[in-house]
């Protein structure tokens, strides 16, 4: 059987900003790596609530990545 350790966590948000000249919906993204891989779900999203504030655009979406090494 497989083992699974945890290698890595980051964080996305991506941004809405804005429309392009075509109409099409443009996004930017902020990656943050090397988040704390105990953290919680509902650690994470009260960290981006407190950064929503500060940032040019309104939040689009919020993403967790984990990255795990598997091993036999």
């Amino acid at each position: 059987m497989a083992t699974a350790i945890l290698n890595d966590t980051r964080l996305t948000i991506t941004f809405d900003a804005g429309i392009d000249l075509e109409g099409k919906p443009v996004y930017k993204r902020k990656s943050f790596n090397n988040v704390k891989s105990s953290a919680t779900h509902d650690q994470l999203f009260a960290i981006v609530e407190a950064l929503a504030p500060l940032q040019q655009y309104p939040i689009n979406d919020v993403e967790r990545t984990n990255s795990f090494d598997l091993s036999a």
